[in-house]
């Protein structure tokens, strides 16, 4: 009986040993894909937003901000560039008038994680007759677009921008063009 019992402690003592021999090292084996995942490098995003605000006598007031809304830091010859483009009625092609105005070119290299910046401006529509009255159509829109880009004009390298979708934003303004 003796020889039962100590069979007994010994053998309990060993199951207690061996289910709190984790507790006492204190860390769980973690898979490799979550060490990777704790190891991963903090990714820069850029993002471009624009708002157009319709003034009297056909002036346009553009207001952009560029924000790194990334963990990481942004750390890439860049330029922010804002654009004008024009289109007439009825195709309202931006390509067939070939008027394109580079209204802002604003370079930049570095962008801490939430960080941003102003792209603004106005623009005066030449032979502006009014916006969008009710009884007519508009015949001529302008397109403005705010755009980030490498300053080497080629595409972002992985790892600099995690999301390139979000570096341009446009608007639209239409209105009647007395010339037109």
């Amino acid at each position: 009986m003796k020889s039962s019992r100590l069979f007994f402690s010994i053998a309990l003592g060993g199951f207690l040993l061996l289910t709190t021999n984790g507790v006492v090292q204190g860390a769980p084996n973690l898979p490799v894909k979550d060490v990777q995942i704790i190891n991963a490098k903090l990714c820069a995003d850029i993002k471009a937003n624009l708002t157009l605000t319709k003034g009297t006598n056909g002036l346009v007031t553009i207001s952009g901000t560029v924000t790194n809304i990334g963990k990481g830091n942004f750390n890439t010859a860049s330029v922010a560039e804002l654009i004008m483009n024009l289109a007439y009625a009825p195709k309202y092609s931006y390509m067939m008038t070939g008027v394109s105005d580079v209204m802002v070119s604003k370079p930049f290299t570095t962008l801490k994680a939430g960080e941003s910046f102003a792209v603004n401006s106005s623009y005066q529509i030449p032979d502006f007759g009014g916006w969008n009255p009710a009884v007519a159509a508009p015949n001529a829109m302008r397109h403005f677009t705010l755009r980030v880009i490498r300053q080497d004009g080629s595409p972002y390298k992985s790892g600099e921008d995690c999301n390139t979708g979000n570096n341009t934003a446009s608007a639209d303004v239409s209105y009647l063009d007395v010339k037109h």
